[in-house]
């Protein structure tokens, strides 16, 4: 059951991730966002999808929900730094980007489990 539930705060990472993604690709192969631009667009988008299924796993937890939220920050991190040692060379700088999102998704999860039940 617990897997299930992390598999489905990672979908509400992944698929609004990748839908976000494509449409902010679209717009600066168009040239109407710039290459500076698409920088701070590419960070917000991984920050509030983090958060976003931070906010998911937390809201379907009933207790520890910061932990929860690390948990899944992890899982999305290593899965991003993983990526990153396959594609490009790793600069340390990067271990502060990881442990941003970390924060961001620990932070919606205790949002998430704080949402009143009806």
């Amino acid at each position: 059951m617990k897997i299930i539930n992390y598999l489905k705060a990672y979908l509400f990472f992944l698929i609004p991730f990748l839908m976000l993604l494509l449409i902010i690709t679209i717009f600066y192969y168009f040239d109407i966002i710039s290459n500076s631009l698409m920088k701070y667009f590419k960070i917000i988008i991984i920050l509030l999808t983090s958060f976003i299924s931070g906010y998911q796993i937390g809201k379907n937890s009933f207790n520890k929900g910061y932990l929860k939220g690390i948990i899944i920050g992890s899982i999305i991190s290593v899965i991003f730094l993983l990526i990153t040692l396959f594609t490009n060379s790793f600069k340390w700088y990067q271990i502060i980007y990881y442990l941003i999102i970390i924060i961001t998704s620990t932070i919606g999860s205790m949002l998430g489990i704080n949402k009143i039940k009806n």
